[in-house]
């Protein structure tokens, strides 16, 4: 017990902390990639995406402005989709995507309240 501290202890909240971390992060990360999947997924028939390099039309303009001609008057042959949104979702999410990314999401918010019950102890 150097300066009255019980180093073994710090050492096992510190690594049973930095797991838990890891864990929360990695569950909400999943959950969020699995949101996301069916929202780059082509449809037949269905609207094109817009891409991060291609011009919007204007014959080559978009290529004239990046090049730091001109181009710019008005977004006709505005450069590269920069400023754009993006188009809607394409295909839509499959069930088992949405059901693991909310699954994903309940463990992390599952694990922010048991902390909080933790660290709150008039909910003892």
């Amino acid at each position: 017990m150097f300066l009255g501290v019980d180093w073994g202890a710090f050492v096992v909240v510190f690594v049973v902390a930095l797991a838990a971390t890891a864990v929360i992060v990695t569950f909400f990360a999943l959950g969020i990639r699995l949101f996301a999947a069916g929202a780059t997924d082509a449809v037949p028939g269905g609207p094109v995406p817009v891409e991060a390099g291609a011009g919007s039309g204007a014959g080559g303009a978009g290529a004239a402005a990046l090049a730091g001609g001109a181009g710019h008057a008005g977004g006709a042959g505005h450069a590269g989709g920069a400023g754009r949104l993006p188009a809607a979702p394409a295909a839509p999410r499959s069930l088992p995507a949405t059901v693991g990314g909310a699954a994903c999401f309940a463990v992390g918010i599952a694990a922010v309240l048991a902390g909080l019950w933790l660290i709150v102890p008039q909910f003892h």
